[in-house]
């Protein structure tokens, strides 16, 4: 069966997948402030190297999002996903 979406609604699920994405950072952030300096420093720096490769996949789905949902919209010059 093929499911023919349009880019709009694709960008809408990577919107929704950056939402999930945005929830499991908050319970890691919760998780890490439960540490409150605790001896437990390995398990500190293992939520923060999670929180990090979480925020890289945020911004990744963010930025997807929006360039499939304004993808036919006029723009001026060449649009590049994830220009440096």
């Amino acid at each position: 069966m093929v499911n023919n979406k349009t880019m709009r609604e694709l960008g809408e699920e990577y919107e929704a997948a950056a939402s999930r994405v945005k929830e499991r950072i908050a319970k890691k952030r919760g998780e890490l402030r439960a540490l409150n300096n605790s001896i437990c420093s390995n398990e500190a720096y293992e939520l923060k190297s999670e929180l990090s490769v979480l925020y890289r996949e945020y911004r990744e789905a963010r930025e997807i999002a929006e360039y499939l949902k304004s993808y036919y919209e006029p723009h001026t010059g060449r649009r590049e996903l994830f220009d440096n």
